[in-house]
């Protein structure tokens, strides 16, 4: 039962001692897979991180167009990151067609309404948390999205803070998170609720307001209608107050406000275009540095390759008297990728470490650097840095397992007799 293990031991005692007989090459081979593997995993980790921050500064920017009902008067300013207070709205299902058109990316409905807190008047925003692309991004930095229906995010001028309960139509409401400061009075005095958390609330307020409101009556059953109204006005389902949009980073501006243009009662604002220009540039040169990332994987194992290469035809004589002395093909070709994997594998280990180092010492810069432009530098989940660190390493050996195969199935194709009798690499 132990004899067909001993050749594999014996193989792996040969590539160990293949690695120590040209011990520079062998620490040049592995320092390259070290640094490839090294800035691999860095650069994937931080550029998620890098991506993030820009893309929640863009979004902090507000959206590219704003969608509001026909007649409605609004602020090209406040309305760039969220909707003001209008008694006009539209009908939730307009969303679906919004999504639906060529170049938009992301449709983000919101709904404001008046209502009574504690005896006195706030102005309430619901929006989608899965959706949403102004709002949320102005937490602070590792702070979590609320997830919630009673809990509520307010602004940077509300008076209430993280941790506070806040009770709306005999609901008590967490206040979760408080928003940064944006310099939008709509955004910065109010308070941000999700869809699902609004309808509780105006199914509370619908079980609170007295049968007697909804007759036509005197003095005092108009008291208690407005009493009612106080806590949450009598709600329509499925209306919204707006949608907020963001193009594609493909998309032409003009072509999707056309196209926007031809559904009949809504009105579009117009961001800034200079910001949807650079949001858009932005996917572009991402995309762009994803594509040299690839060439530099291609590139290290053209080069790992022929090293390999040059490692197999210098030990020809070698593979040649193994091959007459009875050695197989399949023996030849897994000295080879044990060799390979010995060298790749320990400077891929050594090249997540080196990658790990590499972070935190852009953290420690790049993070300071990014804070005092008060712009966010979160890196990403534990999970993703694991898996990030796990694809490294598993991509530096299969480029030496890669390359290394090549060259030995390279060399199993040859004569025995003539590998013996070619002269060796000094």
């Amino acid at each position: 039962m132990t004899r067909p293990r001993a050749p594999r031991f014996l193989l792996l005692r040969l590539a160990a001692q293949n690695v120590g007989r040209r011990l520079l090459r062998s620490l040049f081979l592995g320092l390259a897979v070290m640094i490839a593997v090294g800035v691999g995993f860095s650069g994937s980790v931080l550029g998620w991180t890098f991506r993030h921050g820009v893309v929640t500064s863009f979004s902090r920017m507000g959206a590219d167009l704003v969608i509001v009902p026909q007649g409605a008067l609004v602020n090209i300013t406040s309305t760039l990151l969220t909707v003001q207070p209008t008694d006009l709205d539209l009908d939730e299902s307009l969303g679906a067609v919004l999504r639906a058109l060529p170049g938009v990316a992301k449709v983000a409905p919101q709904r404001l309404v008046r209502a009574g807190a504690e005896g006195r008047a706030i102005n309430l925003i619901a929006y989608d948390p899965a959706q949403d692309f102004t709002v949320q991004p102005w937490l602070p930095a590792g702070q979590p999205t609320p997830s919630d229906p009673s809990s509520l995010l307010v602004g940077a001028r509300g008076g209430e803070k993280p941790g506070d309960a806040l009770t709306i139509c005999g609901r008590t409401l967490i206040i979760a998170g408080r928003l940064s400061q944006t310099g939008v009075g709509p955004l910065d005095e109010s308070l941000f609720i999700s869809f699902a958390g609004l309808d509780a609330l105006a199914a509370a307020a619908r079980g609170s307001r007295p049968a007697s409101s909804t007759r036509q009556g005197g003095p005092h059953e108009h008291h208690e209608h407005h009493g009612a109204q106080e806590c949450l006005p009598d709600l329509a389902p499925g209306r919204v107050t707006a949608f907020l949009i963001q193009l594609a980073p493909d998309a032409s501006p003009i072509q999707a406000r056309f196209a926007i243009g031809q559904i009949p009662g809504v009105k579009i604002v117009v961001g800034n275009p200079v910001l949807t220009a650079a949001r858009q540039s932005l996917g572009a040169l991402l995309w762009g540095v994803t594509a040299f990332a690839g060439l530099l994987l291609l590139s290290l194992l053209f080069v790992v390759s022929l090293l390999f290469s040059a490692i197999v035809q210098e030990r020809f004589r070698e593979i040649g008297m193994l091959r007459a002395m009875g050695a197989r093909p399949g023996q030849i070709v897994s000295l080879t990728l044990m060799e390979a994997v010995l060298l790749t594998g320990l400077g891929s280990v050594i090249g997540v470490g080196f990658g790990f180092l590499l972070i935190f010492v852009s953290a420690r810069s790049l993070g300071a650097y990014f804070d005092s432009l008060g712009a966010p530098f979160e890196g990403p989940s534990d999970a993703f840095v694991l898996a990030a660190a796990t694809l490294s390493l598993c991509c530096g050996v299969l480029l030496g397992v890669l390359g290394a195969l090549v060259a030995g199935r390279h060399a199993t194709r040859l004569d025995p007799y003539r590998m013996i009798q070619m002269e060796s690499a000094p």
